[in-house]
């Protein structure tokens, strides 16, 4: 059976809409991702770096330019890898890869919304010269992770003749694209499984993520915990909800933000509680507007994005042709998709910090942890926290946590604490993270080990997967079980015991918790995960559960100025 998808038609339009400009060269006129602005006469005003909005210049500075990293891009369609901002110096690894979706009726064709992404992703601002034995590189080309390898898919089983944007897809094209995605199988000889999947595609309904495709992506992500999954939110505005496949409970659910400084909720980046959906013997109930599905934000306005043209097969001319002034989630995914393939290629190649001995730091629950920890206040911010700083909703319903900062998420996940021992979880620095699993009906405690001298901000973020399974045989996907885990933070005592809960995160139905503590007085502090009851459990059998914690006590910004330099003295790797 077909389904038919938007692919956030609302982007299709506004760039197919928007005037398509021939640039005489990506030197000398802008023409990528990375800039936002106003178009005019052949030139771009009040532009912004957007890599530099969300601390995108410290890992190039360093040399991380996510070349040790795999991401796929799952879309309707694929990339177009022959438009200018795709050529790579000479000697580097081209590193693009086209998957052939095996399922039947799979169109397998070129597409411009996903070489629109696909630019964010992995565009190389490659100048063609070197310097001084460097390569040549232009702020007006460069994706977010410009060496990173590309492995793109398409899903799409037809296209709308007659309404931009739209396809349609069946569960065979969606499944095995993501299974080959997940798993690393059928990728073509020698190219490595995914660290991290995008896809800037959804609209087809299914708020409760209870569809075949939804289980089934679920369950991949959680037998496949070291590839995270990123998807926009959606550009249904308030009108509508987040849905499908960003419904979803196992993956990074992201919103756009615009204003002068990208920290204003993009008006069409939809918010809303989406649906929970309870299993039992006479078929289910669905709880309508039961839980927050943003995770976090990420710029998403008035980019400049290299253009496909051409039918399939075939390659447009001239290659030097973009889109301006294109909207959407579809390109706030990517931003955080490629922000987490730079901290992964930090991990990967820093044997400073032996991340390659621990799977724990790859895990999606703690990368989305760290992310959320580290991630700025948007303007009207509401988490429903209220005077006592409980909440039942964790999330603001547009931005999640908040506003990717990738400088602060490099500071809690390279420099503070990292992964505990299993027995003894104190004490902890005032940033870190941690991977732990919890037994049903158990508290664990977290001590920091120096107290606050002076009132300070607190972010928490608690994750966990939904207890989803995937059937490899039958590419089926079942819905198993899910925890109900709480957060909390309190004020100890002077004999050091937990005396004074100050914060707590308590929502039924998400599977995230996230607090933000704007002004803790000084004092003694620890944080609590507790674990005291399954929402359901089909099975009978789920008694402990395994999530990512995160935590960033904000210090002054005079010590994270320190830090980060000394994440570029400790980190740097000669760029190629």
């Amino acid at each position: 059976m077909k389904t038919k998808v938007q692919m956030n038609s609302f982007e299709r339009a506004s760039v197919l809409l928007c005037l398509s400009v021939c640039l005489t060269s990506a030197q000398t006129n802008p023409g990528s991702l990375i800039y936002s602005g106003d178009f005019q006469n052949g030139q771009l005003y009040n532009a912004t770096f957007v890599n530099s909005v969300v601390g995108w210049d410290l890992f190039f500075q360093s040399g991380f330019l996510g070349g040790s990293t795999v991401i796929a891009n799952v879309e309707a369609g694929q990339v177009w890898s022959g438009h200018e901002v795709f050529v790579r110096p000479p000697g580097e690894p081209q590193g693009f890869f086209t998957y052939t979706n095996p399922a039947a009726n799979s169109l397998n064709q070129l597409d411009d919304h996903a070489t629109t992404v696909g630019h964010v992703l992995v565009g190389s601002g490659y100048l063609g010269k070197t310097d001084a034995g460097f390569n040549s590189y232009s702020t007006f080309g460069l994706g977010m992770a410009p060496a990173a390898r590309l492995i793109s898919a398409g899903i799409a089983v037809e296209f709308s003749a007659t309404i931009p944007g739209s396809f349609s897809t069946t569960e065979a094209s969606v499944i095995t694209a993501y299974k080959s995605m997940f798993q690393g199988t059928g990728l073509g000889a020698g190219v490595p499984r995914p660290d991290v999947i995008n896809s800037s595609w959804g609209g087809g309904g299914d708020a409760s993520a209870i569809a075949s495709e939804s289980l089934a992506i679920d369950g991949l992500a959680r037998q496949n915990a070291s590839v995270a999954f990123v998807v926009s939110a959606g550009n249904g505005g308030s009108t509508a909800t987040v849905q499908s496949p960003a419904a979803g409970y196992n993956n990074i659910s992201v919103g756009s933000l615009g204003g002068s400084a990208f920290r204003t909720p993009s008006t069409f980046s939809s918010d809303g509680m989406a649906d929970f959906f309870i299993p039992n013997k006479e078929g289910g109930i669905t709880l309508t507007g039961a839980r927050a599905a943003v995770d976090i934000a990420a710029p998403g306005e008035g980019l400049v994005l290299a253009a496909y043209l051409g039918n399939s097969g075939t390659n447009p001319s001239p290659t030097n042709l973009y889109f301006t002034n294109a909207d959407g989630t579809s390109y706030s995914a990517p931003i955080v998709a490629g922000g987490i393939a730079l901290l992964k290629d930090v991990a990967k190649t820093s044997l400073f910090y032996n991340y390659n001995s621990n799977p724990n730091a790859f895990d999606t629950r703690v990368i989305k942890s760290v992310l959320m920890a580290g991630a700025d206040k948007t303007d009207g911010w509401n988490n429903g926290q209220d005077a006592l700083n409980v909440t039942t909703q964790a999330l603001d319903l547009k931005t999640g946590a908040g506003a990717m900062n990738l400088n602060t998420t490099a500071a809690i996940y390279l420099f503070g604490t990292r992964d505990l021992d299993e027995i003894n979880r104190v004490p902890i620095e005032k940033y870190g993270w941690d991977s732990a699993t919890i037994s049903l009906g158990s508290t664990l405690e977290y001590v920091f080990a120096a107290p606050f001298t002076s009132d300070t901000a607190l972010n928490v973020a608690l994750n966990w997967f939904s207890v989803r399974g995937f059937d490899t045989n039958t590419d089926t996907g079942s819905d198993i079980a899910f925890a109900d885990l709480n957060l909390q933070v309190w004020m100890l005592d002077d004999q050091g015991h937990f005396a004074t809960k100050v914060g707590e995160s308590m929502s039924l139905y998400n599977n995230t918790e996230f607090l933000r503590l704007e002004s803790l007085a000084a004092g003694q502090y620890g944080l609590k995960v507790t674990y005291a009851d399954n929402i359901f459990d089909t099975s009978g059998t789920v008694n402990s559960e395994t999530f990512g914690l995160s935590w960033y006590a904000i210090p002054e910004p005079s010590g994270m100025t320190l830090l980060f330099a000394s994440l570029i003295v400790c980190l740097r790797r000669r760029r190629p």
